[in-house]
């Protein structure tokens, strides 16, 4: 891999194989799957496994799932025998994945159905992106727009530690999670982390492999409202969603800055890249003190 992130080796995936896995890791999810796993099977691009990775549910999941499995060839249904958490979930259908590209996805969602094709030609095009997605459409219950999310951004700087920085500090709100991933990057990665903004964290760490490109297109609806997006759980019901064995676990902001650099340290990166990022790493651990000593005083507690 070059400064810039650039992929130069082919990573074509085994023959037979499809080229985009998307990753549907869901619990409870009846009201929406089924409309979020069509917005899949209908794709225009069709080369593709839908991999659900069904956490244990106790709703209608698994009967939904079964049926549409049956109905399309392309899905592959995995029954978790217990719950293991959101972030493990995640994890699971990307190693599970056996495509060249790599689209998360969840139950709740929808894509547009030209979302993998546009995606699909800018990174087959761009060797040194790692990511590529669409603007974002709120939707609400009933699938009504909501309106447009202005903040999705492009992190396409030519150094790594700049788009490391532009990530951690410019991304709000990660839609990105769910554009199209270049897979060989994302498992150099530490994947997805089971503590509140350890999606942030990942895909900071994927920021040093490569850029991030955002299409003028809306690609993504994503609901927003109660019951459907984790950003309108409660601290405590984050943790159980994202690990139900370690929900009390603290720590949290010294988690959050450890992997920040160890992320930087295990990226192939020139050590110029690695110093100025860190700098960063160890300026935010300062700005963030009074947290970190919050976390000491809960564990001493």
């Amino acid at each position: 891999m070059t400064e810039s992130g650039a992929w130069q080796k082919s990573v074509d995936s085994p023959a037979g194989n499809p080229e985009v896995s998307v990753g549907l890791p869901v619990y409870n999810g009846e009201q929406y799957l089924a409309e979020a796993v069509q917005s899949i099977c209908e794709q225009t691009f069709a080369d593709l496994e839908l991999i659900i990775s069904d956490n244990a549910s106790t709703d209608r999941t698994a009967e939904i799932c079964r049926a549409m499995a049956d109905r399309d060839s392309r899905i592959r249904y995995v029954r978790q025998p217990r719950n293991i958490g959101a972030a493990r979930n995640f994890d699971f259908v990307a190693r599970a994945a056996n495509g060249k590209f790599l689209k998360w996805t969840t139950a709740n969602d929808r894509s547009d159905r030209t979302m993998l094709a546009k995606c699909v030609d800018v990174l087959r095009r761009e060797g040194d992106a790692v990511l590529c997605y669409g603007r974002t459409c709120f939707i609400d219950g009933g699938g009504n727009e909501l309106g447009l999310y202005e903040h999705d951004l492009s992190f396409d700087q030519w150094r790594p530690s700049e788009r490391f920085i532009g990530v951690r500090n410019r991304m709000n709100l990660n839609n990105a999670q769910q554009g199209l991933i270049r897979l060989q990057a994302l498992r150099q990665t530490g994947l997805e982390r089971s503590y509140p903004d350890g999606d942030m964290v990942m895909m900071a760490e994927l920021a040093l492999y490569g850029t991030f490109r955002l299409l003028p297109d809306v690609l993504l609806y994503r609901r927003m409202e109660k019951g459907a997006a984790s950003r309108f759980l409660s601290d405590q019901e984050l943790r159980v969603f994202l690990d139900p064995n370690f929900a009390r676990k603290g720590f949290t902001a010294w988690r959050r800055h450890w992997d920040c650099c160890w992320s930087v340290l295990r990226a192939p990166i020139a050590w110029k890249e690695k110093t100025a990022a860190l700098d960063f790493v160890a300026r935010s651990a300062y700005w963030d003190r009074r947290e970190l000593w919050r976390d000491l005083f809960k564990w001493a507690r």
